[in-house]
């Protein structure tokens, strides 16, 4: 075998030096890089030059500038963010729900709930005083304020997370259009034989933080294109090609968008209820389940407290006050009106009629009624039947459904004892009104306006206490959830129930955050750049490079001296 020429000692050596400056290139790559935590740090792969024709060898050749990284923990901790956003919006949203029921801070039920049973209790102790009868609608009106207060920001916590969606929509389809160029740069540059080690950890960088706003699977194949699904397989990017996530109106529910995925024929479908995690599920999840849930309690809270007060209230007597006109607050829908009116109890309830100007009782009416059976004009026809002469007494069926009690003048009318309810099922002489619980929870207006009317007692008996304590004492008495736990107990649960999801996220959190540093710890461990390392890998081809310098000059010499002779 021949013997190398001094010329191709040249060209080792210009070799060695090319790949000395490499490697001192890449080293200061890394050093660049050291607090990316996207970035896997780089090596240079030299190998020896194949020898041809010469027994000493041709030097080294520059394969490849290699990237460190495990793959296997690059995907887990893709995998990961998904749980991690999906924790951390959850967090974020019942923190918010917490403070709307900050009682430290005035802005739950507990205080006005306390000031509206304490005014009950002192018109117990007083029942002709005008003062506490005052106080009861100025407690009144603070509770009915803070019902629609807490609906009202409990419904604005749900359209801000309704909001947030359509913004995070925006921001997938943003990320997805990323991938797709992505894919695009690397599959031209790794075609014409380039390197694209920092663009496929821009890649990684792009599938975290898409990850982390909806849970994804995704591959890589054979021409070094990602592809990536969400929910149960819908493609959101295909190759070089990204399909579009719409925030859409096409819901049941108005005004609150649908989460659909839109290819590129236009076929569009519903991906709401298929997305498995991030971000995106819990903003669906706080909206569609997490604030409707405490919205649902507040509502049952206010419609059953307006129940229970409004049942002892309207078959009361106010102070020296009496009726010659009574319209029910509840009206029927005209498809309800030939049905059995709800609610009902088998019993009696009674009419007292007066005289006007003396208030002395005149006749007792007692209608019956058949729950199951009766519809509102059955009862109404009943109840004219059993008076006789519309002269005296009436009730009358209204064009809108409501019904309308009536006395003829000089007489005037109480209600009295009730064991069907029909009373505080139509809303007769209601204290509190409401139809959609919390929403417009409010105090009757007829009583603002005069509070002699509020009911104190019976039968127009002076001092007569009843009914204020039989309302003082529903505070203490089981009328939630089956009649197995009061006002207080209930709404305590529903604080309580709050407080424990917040806990139970904390929790879950706290152990997310360690399998993810474990994780990240890992993933360091074989991709991070170590200074200590590249200093020393520096100053190796340093030396490598001074010595190709030194071979070339040497080289150089020698061809100076052959060309001399």
């Amino acid at each position: 075998m021949p013997t190398a020429s001094l010329f191709s000692q040249l060209d080792l050596g210009k070799r060695s030096l090319q790949s000395q400056q490499a490697g001192m290139n890449v080293a200061g790559h890394n050093i660049a890089n050291i607090g990316n935590e996207h970035f896997s740090r780089q090596r240079v792969d030299l190998d020896p030059q194949h020898p041809l024709r010469s027994r000493f060898g041709t030097g080294v050749d520059l394969t490849a500038v290699e990237r460190i990284t495990d793959r296997f923990l690059n995907e887990r901790l893709i995998g990961e963010q998904a749980r991690g956003g999906e924790l951390k919006m959850r967090e974020d949203g019942l923190r918010r729900l917490e403070n709307l029921f900050n009682d430290a801070e005035g802005l739950g039920l507990r205080g006005p709930l306390n000031d509206f049973w304490n005014a009950w209790g002192q018109l117990a102790n007083k029942p002709e005083s005008e003062i506490f009868r005052q106080e009861v609608i100025n407690a009144s009106k603070s509770l009915s304020r803070r019902f629609q207060d807490v609906h009202k920001e409990l419904a604005a916590f749900r359209m801000e997370m309704n909001g947030r969606l359509a913004v995070q929509v925006d921001k997938i389809n943003q990320l997805a259009r990323q991938l797709v160029d992505q894919n695009r740069l690397i599959q031209q540059t790794e075609r014409g034989s380039g390197q694209t080690n920092d663009l496929r950890d821009a890649r990684e960088a792009t599938l975290k933080e898409l990850s982390r706003l909806i849970e994804i699977d995704w591959v890589e194949n054979e021409k070094q294109l990602v592809t990536v699904s969400v929910g149960e397989g819908w493609p959101l990017v295909v190759g070089r090609r990204a399909n579009q996530l719409e925030a859409s109106f096409a819901n049941d529910e108005l005004g609150m968008f649908s989460l659909r995925g839109v290819d590129s024929k236009g076929i569009s479908a519903d991906l709401t209820d298929t997305v498995r995690g991030g971000e995106m599920r819990e903003l669906i999840d706080l909206r569609d389940k997490t604030s409707i849930h405490f919205i649902d309690k507040v509502n049952q809270l206010a419609s059953e407290l307006a129940f229970k007060v409004n049942r002892i209230h309207a078959t009361g007597t106010g102070l020296n006050t009496t009726f010659d006109l009574m319209r029910s607050s509840f009206a029927l829908r005209a498809d309800a009106l030939n049905k059995p009116l709800p609610f009902l109890k088998d019993g009696k309830f009674s009419v007292q009629v007066l005289d006007g100007e003396t208030n002395e009782f005149l006749e007792l009416y007692e209608i019956d009624v058949k729950a199951g059976q009766d519809t509102v004009g059955d009862i109404v026809n009943r109840i004219n039947q059993v008076v006789g002469d519309p002269n005296i007494f009436e009730a009358r069926l209204e064009d809108d459904g409501s019904v309308v009690l009536a006395s003829k003048n000089p007489t005037r009318f109480v209600l009295g004892k009730d064991e069907t309810e029909f009373s505080v099922v139509m809303g007769f002489n209601n204290f509190f009104e409401s139809l959609e619980g919390a929403k417009d929870f409010r105090i009757n207006d007829r009583l603002v306006e005069n509070p002699n009317q509020i009911t104190a007692g019976t039968n127009l008996l002076p001092g007569d206490n009843s009914k204020a304590l039989e309302i003082h004492g529903l505070q203490f008495l089981p009328n939630m959830q089956g009649n197995s736990i009061t006002f207080d107990e209930f709404y305590n649960a529903t604080i309580a129930e709050l407080g424990l999801m917040v806990n139970r996220n904390t929790a879950e959190s706290q152990s997310q955050k360690l399998v993810v540093d474990q994780f990240q710890q890992l993933r360091d461990e074989v991709s991070s750049v170590n200074m200590d390392e590249e200093v020393a890998d520096m100053v190796q081809f340093q030396r490598g490079f001074d010595a190709a310098a030194r071979f070339i000059s040497t080289v150089d010499e020698m061809t100076r001296t052959v060309i001399n002779m």
